[in-house]
């Protein structure tokens, strides 16, 4: 925005200088540049579209492996966990990619792949061609393709935030839970209008992202196109910032633990729990999977009441807490209704942690590396869930059954977060 004021300011000519303008003068710009003021708004709609599918996706497939093939708990665990496997290589390049290319291009060509591989899967399910090994081709792809999403779309976002980067934040964490929220309700219409029908919605979402994208103003790489082919030294130079940072470093061990510990076995242990304990189905799998985003939008929207955080390091230590606690108290066999109320007292708390987090790396990324560094906190998610929590979870499953799981995931939560206190000084973070 700096550049395009002074830009601006410059090509003013002093009065005494000016002259009777031409004919071609008058004539009207056919093109305009995109303003930079309105580019939030198509960015966050962009974003909207890719969660509302994203949304669909995680009942859907889960669905799919759970009631449609009827796959037993360990392969419940390794289907969830090859949608997160990509990320564990993907992720670093990926983010080293968003740094030199434009990312407004990257990710209109990503949300058309996304949309051929949801389709792909929706003439597949509606031909009765569906198996296990097709699926995880599936997840493998598309998962593949968030690991390229995440850091262009994460990187993204300080471009379009304005002078506000917490309400940006905010606003595109509300945007992504409540769209999430979303995308998990109109799967559950899959009882009633099929399951191949769902998937040819969400592909159709995914395709209307793109003329949001399509808006947005060009994204060059900063310090213009690089000069050389794609190294291995560029790709890990986000991981070489975050773990050369004392203050980043314990935040990607914090967005670890929550890869290996809670998200894991939200997207493994509840539709098992669904499905063998509260004998539900996928309208039971989608109100619950709505529960985690309804909490973070409530406690996003408490963090834009405030205007400001403060001790984010304190503050995410007692969320994650109280995400444990959340755990432990559904391991006690609550009734469907409770366990949904402790899913939203835990998404409230997750809105905290993620905000915080995101302002936390989004403020220490430098600009040449803000994709990579970016691209490193998300791979605490996704990497950690497809690498341990999600087979994980599968395990302990099989070996002592879902609510055991939860309490075992709640109990070590508690125990990393002991850990970080006494040994890191993430709890003086501010």
């Amino acid at each position: 925005m700096t550049n395009l004021l002074s830009l601006e300011t410059s090509s003013v000519p002093h009065p005494s200088t000016l002259q009777q303008p031409s004919a071609s003068q008058h004539s009207p710009v056919s093109s305009p540049p995109h303003p930079r003021e309105n580019a939030y708004g198509w960015f966050i709609t962009g974003v909207a579209t890719w969660f509302i599918a994203m949304g669909m996706q995680s009942v859907l497939f889960s669905w799919l492996v759970v009631g449609v093939l009827h796959a037993p708990a360990e392969w419940v665990g390794i289907a969830q966990s090859v949608m997160m496997l990509p990320s564990v290589v993907l992720l670093f390049v990926g983010g080293a990619v968003a740094d030199r290319r434009d990312r407004r291009s990257l990710l209109i060509g990503l949300h058309f792949i996304a949309t051929l591989l949801s389709a792909s899967l929706a003439t597949i399910v509606a031909y009765d061609l569906l198996s296990l090994p097709l699926l995880i081709a599936y997840a493998l792809s598309m998962g593949s393709v968030q690991a390229f999403v995440m850091p262009a779309r994460d990187s993204l976002l300080s471009e379009v935030a304005g002078t506000n980067l917490l309400r940006a934040v905010a606003g595109l964490n509300l945007t992504q839970w409540g769209t999430q929220a979303l995308g998990a309700l109109i799967a559950g219409a899959a009882r009633w209008i099929g399951t191949a029908p769902a998937l040819g919605l969400l592909a159709s979402i995914l395709l209307s992202g793109i003329a949001a994208l399509y808006k947005l103003p060009p994204s060059p790489p900063h310090g213009g196109t690089a000069q050389h082919p794609l190294r291995f030294v560029d790709v890990m130079a986000g991981l070489r910032e975050v773990f050369g940072s004392p203050v980043l470093l314990p935040v990607f061990l914090l967005v670890n633990a929550v890869g290996a510990l809670f998200i894991g076995p939200f997207i493994v242990v509840f539709p098992i729990l669904v499905r063998d304990y509260y004998g539900g189905d996928i309208g039971q799998l989608a109100l619950l999977n709505m529960m985690f985003p309804i909490g973070t939008i409530l406690g996003s929207f408490v963090m834009l009441w405030r205007g400001r955080l403060r001790r984010k390091g304190i503050a995410q230590l007692m969320t994650l807490t109280s995400g444990a606690l959340c755990l432990i108290a559904i391991a006690q066999g609550l009734s469907l209704w409770g366990t949904l109320l402790a899913i939203i007292l835990w998404g409230m708390g997750a809105a905290v942690f993620v905000n915080a987090g995101r302002m936390i790396f989004q403020e220490q990324a430098p600009p040449s590396h803000r994709a990579r560094v970016l691209a490193t906190y998300s791979f605490g998610f996704t990497g950690a869930t497809g690498l341990l929590g999600a087979p994980l979870s599968g395990v302990l499953v099989k070996q002592f059954g879902p609510l055991a799981t939860c309490a075992i995931a709640g109990g070590s939560m508690i125990v990393v977060v002991a850990c970080l206190v006494l040994f890191t000084n993430v709890r003086r973070m501010e």
